[in-house]
């Protein structure tokens, strides 16, 4: 018994608006009629008003829906967080994480709607503060120790966060630099909210992350 298959059964009945056979809804769902009679008991078990029998065919009646379920802003990035741990090496695993990804952000109401971001680990840089100016489009003022150990003070506009095999990155517009650039999570000393924003940047900054490939970006 498959939940997944289960929904699907309830949203054939809601789009058709009539009776269904068990014949039908094999074909659709490309599942035996034995499996689908059972997803239908199963159903019927647990108080969807389904009516009808076998060889009959099936009805679901008038005014059945499925409770929406809502998330706060922080379930949605924990819900994006676990999907994104997944490897690429899991297979259909992975683009499945990528589609309930796709559906979360295109469920979100329009004006809150962005590119979700990506799972990133610890870091010395205060991980709330990070996924804050993500969400909020925020400036950040960060001490970065660059790749010769030296530290530098830079203004970012955080994009994304993204995490490999080896390391976690920040993906950020560097003001210093005038674009996208690579910011090591662990080489992040410190970081602050300095004041102002980028609101009304961050659409075009994620359609040119969305563009642009991982390689391409260089390392701050």
């Amino acid at each position: 018994m498959k939940p997944n298959r289960m929904l699907q059964i309830i949203a054939l009945f809601r789009s058709e608006g009539g009776a269904l056979t068990a014949e039908a809804l094999a074909a659709r769902l490309g599942a035996s009629r034995r499996t689908i009679y059972r997803d239908i008991s199963a159903l019927q078990a647990m108080g969807v008003p389904i009516d009808g029998t076998a060889g009959q065919g099936y009805v679901l009646r008038p005014g059945f829906d499925l409770p929406p379920i809502g998330f706060s802003p922080a379930e949605i990035e924990a819900i994006i967080v676990g999907l994104a741990l997944l490897p690429a090496s899991a297979g259909g695993l992975s683009a499945a994480a990528r589609s309930v990804a796709a559906k979360i952000q295109i469920a979100q109401p329009p004006k809150g709607r962005r590119t979700l971001p990506r799972a990133s680990s610890s870091t010395a840089a205060e991980p709330a503060l990070l996924r804050r100016a993500m969400r909020e489009e925020r400036r950040l003022a960060i001490a970065y120790r660059g790749q010769d150990g030296a530290i530098s003070h830079r203004a970012i506009l955080p994009v994304a966060s993204v995490t490999r095999a080896d390391a976690a990155f920040v993906v950020a517009w560097c003001e210093l630099a005038e674009d996208l650039r690579l910011f090591r999570m662990e080489a992040i000393e410190d970081c602050i909210l300095p004041g102002g924003g980028f609101a009304g940047r961050g659409a075009a900054l994620r359609a040119e992350l969305d563009a642009r490939t991982f390689a391409s970006i260089a390392l701050a």
